[in-house]
This record gives structure tokens, sequence and C-alpha cells, in this order.
């Protein structure tokens, strides 16, 4: 009996994509992909955050490690919700048929909350984010801004939330090596989040990635497993 994780990842990214609705009809390439993901948070001063990222994405039907990051912030935290964070991404990508190139980002982020139901636990936040894209084997720096909402609803018993967020990558300007100005790609994800242990959360869930490019556009069905660990 084979032991390949994708024929059972098709039938249930098949359905959630169709729900999800966010798959053009022109676009004619696609990728089932398994993204994993560890946030480690801890309080500095009492109002300050810092945050390490770790994430490891796997492409090409789940075959090699495409992608890696690593990205360390500071947050402020601020009244009523809000905050504001600054940070440093290192990206290194191989896809299928490319060269590996490394990318350094830096980037700002205001975070706020838009709604928080203590009747219902729903909660309706929203993140804006603005990077600064370097390529070490190119010259010019990218700028894109990245707008984000989420929402989360607990299930009437026990501590599990469905979680669905929205990204949208909007390239400011083009470079050598990034001609593509406008609308870059749009993330949308829906899921779970459930606290397992005192200051851990995973959300496990499927993520559809639409990569809009200058020839057919491109749309992976993500598996995606994020951890979460405040200590």
């Amino acid at each position: 009996m084979s032991t390949h994780p994708m024929p059972l990842f098709r039938y249930i990214a098949a359905p959630l994509a169709i729900v999800v609705g966010t798959i053009p009809a022109h676009a004619s390439e696609h990728d089932e992909q398994i993204w994993t993901s560890m946030t480690g948070t801890t309080t500095l001063f009492d109002n300050v955050d810092a945050t390490l990222e770790l994430h490891g994405r796997y492409t090409d039907e789940v075959s090699r490690l495409g992608q890696v990051l690593i990205r360390p912030s500071l947050t402020l935290r601020l009244p009523r919700g809000w905050s504001a964070t600054a940070g440093y991404v290192y990206v290194h990508t191989r896809f299928a048929r490319t060269v590996a190139n490394e990318e350094h980002r830096a980037w700002e982020q205001v975070a706020y909350i838009f709604k928080q139901d203590r009747a219902t636990g729903l909660s309706i936040s929203g993140r804006t984010r603005v990077e600064q894209r370097f390529r070490s084997d190119s010259e010019g720096v990218g700028w894109r801004l990245r707008q984000q909402l989420r929402a989360q609803l607990p299930l009437p018993r026990g501590p599990l939330r469905v979680v669905v967020w929205n990204e949208t990558f909007v390239g400011l300007n083009t470079t050598r090596w990034d001609r593509h100005k406008g609308i870059d790609q749009v993330r949308t994800f829906i899921g779970a989040s459930l606290p397992v242990a005192e200051g851990i959360t995973i959300e496990p869930g499927y993520l559809n990635q639409t990569v809009f490019r200058i020839g057919p556009d491109r749309v992976n069905h993500i598996l995606a497993t994020n951890v979460f660990i405040r200590f």
C-alpha cells in the first residue's frame, strides 16, 4: 500500500478549493504543496515582544523543500489591541527548473482589531505590512504592500476555533528581478486553531495561493500547519 500523502491531500484540497473560490478561470499551472511554520514569541519588556518565525515550504507536489524563510521581529504592543512591528526576513528559494536565489527583506507592520465580541467570541482583526525586498544576485529594491484580514470564531463546545483569513500582496514598483507591478498574489486560508498545551497553539488547514504572473498564473493548493509558541 502506498504511503504517499498526495492522494489523500487531493481529496481534501479539491472541495476546499471550490469553497474558497479564489481560483481564476484562466489559471493554467497548479501545484500541491505542504507549508510548515513555527513561531516563537517572548516578552522582552512590559509592552515589547521578540518573535522568531521559521518556515519550510515543500513544493513540486511535495517532492522537495522549495523555500525556507527565517523572520525575526520586534513588536510594540499598543492600547486597544493595536501593535507596531519591525523585522527582517531571509528567504532561500529554489523551484523546479530554476536557479536558487536568496532574498533579504526589511518590513514594517501595523496590526489592529476591528471587532471583539465577548458574547460569541468572534474576533476580526487585520494587519498592514510593507516590505523592502533585496536580491543578492541583482540590483534594485522592490517595495510590496501586504494586507491581511482574519476572522476566528470558537465552536460552542471545546477550545477549537474556526479560522479564516485572506492576504493580498501588491507590488508597488518594478525592479530588474521583478517586473510585476500591482496585485502579486492572493492567499486564502480556512482551518482551525487549537491550543494543545500552555502557551502552544497549532493552526492546521487549507491554504490557496494564487500567484499572478506575466505568463500563466500559478495556483498552489497547500496543506498548511502553523505552530505558535508563547514563552
